[in-house]
Formats: C-alpha cells, structure tokens, sequence
C-alpha cells in the first residue's frame, strides 16, 4: 500500500490587454514585488538556483528556488523550499500572447505535507 500523500495541481490564468512584453517585464523577475500579499523580497544568488525569501503581509515567511527561467519564452520555474505545508511544490508562472493582449498562466503541482489536502489546497492557491 503506498501511504504518499497524491500529487495535487492548481491552475490559474488571467487574460489581460497589456502586452506580453509589458506584463513580463512586471512579473518575470524573480524578485518582482507585484503580488499584492507579498510585503518584502530578499533575494539570495543569482540565475537558475537563486533563492527568494518571501514575507507575505500577515508575517508569513515562504523561500523558493528558481529552477528555470526564459526570458524569450516569458516563463519561470521554481519549488518552494519551505513556509507551505507541501512538499515536491514545483509552480510555472508564465505570459502568453493572446489576441492584442496577453494571457498570464500559473500552474502548480505538489503534494500536502502535514495538513489535509483541501487546508494546504487553499494556501496553494491564495498564493
């Protein structure tokens, strides 16, 4: 019997008007400040392997390792490392022309750790 906690995924998208340029220009460095429940960054390294260390507004510390990034296709990888009842966490955030505008899309897939999976499902995917 395997007693491994089920791989889960959370997707999300949002389409936009801005360009894809200008969308990526906001969201794709790693050390962006553009989630509204993040209040600070630090980052550690540089490139593939860097580390952020995210503190949300409520106090929350999150730190995640860049593990791909592609600025030409607008899209980065990252796992987060610890701060989230997850574990094997591997998001993609990434932009997409769509139309005259752009289509934002983050994907995410993990497993809970130490929480039931609807607890940590809804911490996934606030953020």
């Amino acid at each position: 019997m395997n007693d491994s906690p089920k791989l889960q995924a959370v997707s999300n998208s949002a389409d936009l008007l801005a360009t894809p340029d200008q969308v990526w220009a906001l969201i794709g460095p790693f050390v962006g400040m553009w989630h509204p429940l993040v209040a600070k960054i630090q980052v550690t390294g540089e490139g593939i392997g860097q580390l952020r260390m995210i503190e949300t507004i409520d106090g929350k510390q999150i730190i995640e390792r860049l593990e791909a990034i592609d600025n030409v296709q607008k899209f980065y990888r990252y796992a987060t490392i610890s701060g989230i009842p997850a574990a094997d966490y591997m998001g993609t955030l990434g932009v997409k022309q769509k139309r005259a505008g752009s289509s934002v899309e983050w994907h995410v897939r993990y497993r809970s750790a130490g929480a039931p999976d609807l607890a940590v499902k809804t911490v996934v995917s606030t953020l």
